[in-house]
């Protein structure tokens, strides 16, 4: 499950061919949100979730605190690293290029190459 902040990123993780990707609609999680993930943890299997926000400083307070209130339910999650190392087309690994955002500025083909790397 990828969580994101907003309805471009899951459109961008979807055309990508993500299609376990749900919008917070924000950096935060409410309660509701977390007892709707319950729910489908009940009748879905899904090793993790991976909270796949925004660049920004808020992005990754966000992040943080998401995690926070998704340990406290028992759920495993991971936070996406923009300054990992990746490859991109072949290319020796380097950061994630400074422009891109949030996951809706990735092209699909970069989405498929950190689904590839096993990221996501």
């Amino acid at each position: 499950m990828i969580l994101t902040e907003g309805f471009f990123d899951v459109a961008k993780l979807v055309e990508a061919g993500c299609r376990n990707a749900v919008a917070l609609m924000g950096n935060a999680i409410s309660l509701g949100q977390i007892e709707r993930l319950v729910w489908i943890r009940s009748r879905v299997r899904f090793p993790r979730i991976l909270l796949f926000l925004d660049r920004d400083p808020a992005g990754k307070t966000g992040a943080l605190q998401v995690r926070e209130r998704l340990f406290h339910h028992g759920f495993p999650v991971t936070v996406f690293d923009w300054e990992q190392l990746v490859s991109f087309n072949g290319e020796k690994p380097k950061p994630i290029p400074e422009s891109i955002k949030d996951p809706a500025d990735m092209s699909v083909e970069q989405i498929q190459t950190l689904r590839r790397h096993g990221i996501f």
